[in-house]
Formats: C-alpha cells, structure tokens, sequence
C-alpha cells in the first residue's frame, strides 16, 4: 500500500479513531484467506497489505464424507506447511454422510479423528489449535448440539481422548460457541475444563435492525445474553484464555451485514486489547454467506481502523 493511500485511509476514520488503541503484545493475530493451496497463496498479498506477517491461519478439512475430511486435511496440511504458520483448525464433528452424534459419542469415528492428528503431526502442525464443532449453538451445522448436548459433550469428549493419545501431539482444543444477539446458550455444550484450553467466540457484525445506530448495535452484540459480555465472563469463570477464531464486518446476501463500520471495527480493537485473548483471526475472505474483505480497499473506513491497530511498518 502506497504511504498516500495509507493517510487517506486513516483521514477516513474521523472521530472514531482518535482515541489510542493499544494492543496486547500476546495475542496473537491471524486470518482466513481460503483453505490450502488457494489461501497460502493469498497470504503473499494479505501480509503485504498488513505490513507484518500473521502468526496463524485459519482453515478446516471438507464435511462431504469422512474419506474426504481426512484427505483434504492431508491436502491443507501439506499446503501451509512450508509458510510455517500455526494452524487453527475449525474441525467438523459430523460429515454429510448419516453420521450421528450418538454414533461419535460411542466411539464409531474415533479412527478418522485418530488420522486426523497424525496428519497434523507429521507435517508439522503438532501443537494445531483444534476448533471441534465450531458454532454448535447454531442450527445451521449438522453437529449442532440444541437438541441432544449431553451427547455432543460426550462426543465431544472422546474426539479429545482420541487425538491426545496420538503421540507426540500438543494441540490445544478451542471451544467456540458464535456471540451476539439472538445466539442460543453454549453452556449446556460445555464438555469440562479438562478437555477445553481456550473458550472462544466467532464474531460478526450484523444489521437486523436498520433503525439502530452503530453504537447501539455494538451495545447490543455485547450486552446480549450471550453477547460478549457473557464471553468474558465465561472464560474467567473456568480459567480459560478467550479467543476470537472468527471475527468481522461486511456483508450479506440477505442485507444484514453490518457493512463498513470503523466503529465496530474500533469496538472490536479495543475490547481485544482490554482481555485476555490469547489470539483473534479476522475473516478477510469473500465467502457467499458474509463477505469480511477488507484487503482490496472497499471498507475502506473499517480497513484504517484495522491497519492502525493491527499493521506493521510501511
């Protein structure tokens, strides 16, 4: 990015970022640019917009079936392994094939996850944070645990036990409800401070109501009953470092995205630097259900925000 094109960004940003941010020197930072090969190669040209390397990427294997779970997390694997990024892993409980919480509770899948773990290991990603079942309080994955959670935190459970017995393993299993106004309670899907290391939350900023002002919008992702606030208080009470594996603004398909938002963006920056979170990876990608771009210049406003934070030197 050219020095003009950085001062015009900032100049963008008014009011909302004048008051100075600092930045936790501990929590790490990382992004989502797409899954293997395709998202390695986008790195190039995030870390160059950025001005620093990121410290982790995000990705996970296919849910079509277990064969294609195991071998795409080979394939992901094997792509990020020269750039010497550390993994963080959104990890499905359930392909799309008939399988069953029950059925992983009892023990059924134990060797696809076994698999899993020694592929992570054998290409260097033996202290992987693992994201198992990510955003279960959600209805829209199928290892959603509304209706039966004492058999997701069982299966929950044994997913652990199988990975942690694969020698020579350090991963760090990152529990990660998603927050925010309307989200359903996590904590009946708590599986036990013995088998969690981080608790986590995925983060997006929503428009449902266009009446609301950005900053009434921000109060209320964070006041909901199961908003930010909770987060925090959460993970204190178990003990547990916080973190963001997803976090972002832009749009939707529907027109609910929260869209270019240097308050939000500002929000998010300062409420990260104030916790204790041991890492937060923003969701720089154009996916089909929320586009977070913020690399190519069309938020420009929440771009600044994020580059005066979180950017290297120029």
């Amino acid at each position: 990015m050219s020095p003009r094109r950085a001062a015009a960004l900032l100049a963008l940003t008014g009011a909302v970022c004048t008051a100075a941010v600092s930045v936790q020197a501990h929590a790490l930072i990382g992004t989502y640019q797409g899954s293997g090969c395709t998202g390695r190669d986008r790195l190039v040209q995030h870390e160059s917009w950025l001005g620093r390397p990121v410290d982790l990427v995000l990705d996970g294997p296919a849910q079509d079936s277990w064969k294609s779970l195991v071998a795409t997390t080979g394939w992901l694997a094997r792509c990020w392994a020269p750039t010497g990024r550390q993994l963080v892993i959104s990890l499905p409980m359930l392909p799309a094939d008939g399988s069953t919480l029950s059925g992983g509770a009892q023990g059924d899948y134990d060797d696809h996850f076994r698999q899993v773990a020694q592929i992570l290991r054998d290409q260097g990603q033996s202290g992987a944070i693992i994201r198992i079942g990510f955003e279960f309080n959600a209805r829209w994955f199928r290892w959603n645990s509304l209706k039966e959670p004492q058999v997701w935190v069982a299966y929950w459970r044994r997913i652990v036990a199988t990975m942690r017995e694969v020698p020579d393993t350090r991963f760090r299993f990152d529990w990660s409800p998603i927050v925010g106004a309307g989200a359903a309670s996590p904590e009946p899907a708590y599986p036990g401070d013995d088998v969690v290391d981080l608790i986590g939350a995925d983060v997006y900023n929503g428009n449902w109501n266009p009446e609301l002002t950005p900053q009434q919008r921000w109060e209320l992702l964070r006041d909901a009953p199961f908003g930010l606030k909770w987060h925090e208080r959460f993970a204190a009470a178990h003990g547990k470092p916080m973190s963001f594996p997803e976090w972002g603004t832009g749009t939707r398909p529907d027109g609910h995205g929260g869209g270019d938002d240097p308050l939000f963006m500002s929000r998010m920056v300062e409420w990260i630097a104030a916790h204790p979170v041991a890492y937060h990876i923003y969701w720089d990608y154009r996916a089909r259900d929320y586009d977070g771009k913020l690399s190519d210049g069309r938020q420009p406003q929440s771009e600044a925000v994020f580059l005066k934070a979180y950017g290297g030197a120029r």
